[in-house]
């Protein structure tokens, strides 16, 4: 099922863990996934698992204070 097939997922957190494992679902769902990250290094291997999978997705590293 392509629940979000047209749609644009942002997902932050995107290099590791839940953050990974959401982008993952999303892609899998059919969505563009925009993955957002600290670690550029972590972000390219989620970058790789979602190509690998035929999915759609775009990064960004960023490290930003409030």
């Amino acid at each position: 099922m392509n629940r979000f097939t047209g749609k644009t997922a942002l997902v932050t957190g995107a290099g590791t863990g839940l953050g990974r494992a959401i982008a993952l679902a999303f892609a899998a769902e059919g969505a563009s996934v925009v993955a957002a990250g600290r670690t550029a290094a972590t972000l390219a291997e989620t970058v790789r698992l979602i190509e690998a999978a035929d999915g759609q997705i775009g990064r960004a590293s960023c490290r930003e204070r409030v």
